[in-house]
């Protein structure tokens, strides 16, 4: 995407509407908006996090936004540009449940190494916790984490897969609730 995206390039909007789950128009009304509200035509962390503090205002949401914002950073470049935005967008309100559960993945996988450690379960859990502003957030997301360990990870390797996650996850009725609050 360009540096000042004022327009859509075919190539961009092609990119945009062979992955995702909108029509040739919503894509352009969705880029109507982005870029009234992005006039640069990309997201930055500061104003992303704008954004998610209003969604959690009596928390705080700044940890929980990194994860987030990382996940829609499809290419690290420290910005959102809309071509990242529509693909997590599609995922979120269009996407089959595999789909919404393998972005959910990504985001525990803070390393990206496709394993997910008590730990990193632990340290998301704890941002999902500030950011609802939950009494105690490390000690509850340390008992969740291990409970996540424990019916996710069916062949006991200490680790969760993204193949283990999105299959096993019927057996974990904490982790379905907090998934639904993402």
């Amino acid at each position: 995407m360009g540096k000042n995206q004022t327009k859509l390039s075919s190539k961009d909007f092609s990119d945009v509407l062979g992955g995702t789950k909108f029509t040739d128009q919503e894509i352009r009304d969705w880029f109507e908006r982005f870029k009234k509200e992005f006039p640069k035509g990309k997201i930055r962390r500061p104003e992303f996090l704008v954004i998610y503090a209003r969604l959690f205002p009596d928390g705080d949401a700044g940890e929980f936004t990194d994860y987030i914002f990382r996940t829609y950073d499809q290419n690290a470049d420290g910005v959102i540009d809309f071509r990242e935005f529509m693909m997590t967008v599609s995922i979120a309100q269009r996407g089959s449940p595999e789909e919404k559960l393998k972005w959910a993945f990504r985001l525990y996988d803070l390393d990206g190494n496709g394993q997910l450690t008590e730990e990193e379960i632990e340290t998301v859990l704890t941002a999902i916790y500030k950011a609802r502003s939950q009494d105690n957030p490390r000690v509850k997301a340390k008992e969740i984490a291990k409970e996540f360990l424990v019916n996710l990870d069916s062949d006991k390797d200490g680790f969760i897969s993204e193949e283990e996650f999105v299959r096993e996850i019927g057996k974990c009725p904490t982790l379905k609730e907090l998934l639904q609050g993402i």
